[in-house]
């Protein structure tokens, strides 16, 4: 009779890997559930079921773990939002980023809680933390700003519309919102919210054109040829 095959070894490498996912769960949750100043490293591996020595070894202090934190979540960020944005340029990609934006909100509460939670409390203390969040912030404003040059050149995008500032308002929009969720979640409607700037995105940006008599904007030219 063939004996079964033991199962493969993993590799250091592969069990790190393991052990410091398990730990950011844990930090996301215990931030999430307590705030970033009563989250301890020792909290930290105990809750994801390892010594209490583990985190403090293996990341040396609590800002560099909060800001390996946010290297992941930024990571699986810009996954998200190429899932959404694909291949779309221009205005269709500037909307389909508040789409990916609404979703992970609505999908993954507690992470986009506890991140927040994280760069909100942070900012004044964790000089490395607020560096790394003015470069995601420039990052998406780029992005925004970007789709909205190819929005203009594309002739769908008013050519009067200020992509810079614009890019601002976007962003304003996304974090502003985020923080009033967090203050009040039940009052904050996120579908409603994403939907009216949806709207007012659409009016203020997409160039207008005559037909019949009738103005209709490129945005819902667009549309109706999805």
């Amino acid at each position: 009779m063939t004996k079964p095959d033991k199962p493969a070894r993993m590799t250091q490498a592969e069990r790190t890997a393991i052990s410091d996912a398990r730990m950011y769960e844990a930090a996301v949750a215990l931030i999430f559930e307590s705030g970033t100043h009563n989250t301890t490293l020792k909290d930290i591996g105990e809750r994801a079921g390892y010594s209490r020595g583990l985190a403090s070894n293996r990341f040396g202090s609590k800002e560099a773990l909060f800001g390996n934190l946010v290297t992941n979540f930024n990571k699986t960020w810009v996954e998200e939002l190429g899932r959404f944005v694909g291949d779309r340029t221009g205005l269709p990609a500037y909307l389909a980023a508040l789409d990916a934006v609404e979703d992970f909100l609505l999908t993954q509460s507690v992470v986009m809680k506890a991140m927040y939670i994280l760069w909100y409390e942070t900012i004044s203390s964790h000089n490395d933390l607020r560096v790394r969040l003015a470069e995601h912030h420039a990052a998406y404003r780029r992005d925004a700003e970007r789709w909205l040059r190819e929005g203009i050149k594309d002739g769908v995008v008013r050519p009067d519309v200020d992509p810079a500032l614009t890019a601002i308002q976007f962003c304003s929009f996304i974090f502003g919102t985020i923080y009033q969720w967090l203050v009040d979640p039940v009052a904050v409607d996120i579908p409603g919210s994403f939907r009216l700037y949806r709207q007012t995105s659409l009016e203020t940006l997409a160039v207008q054109h005559r037909s019949g008599g009738r103005a209709k904007s490129s945005a819902a030219l667009l549309q109706a040829n999805k």
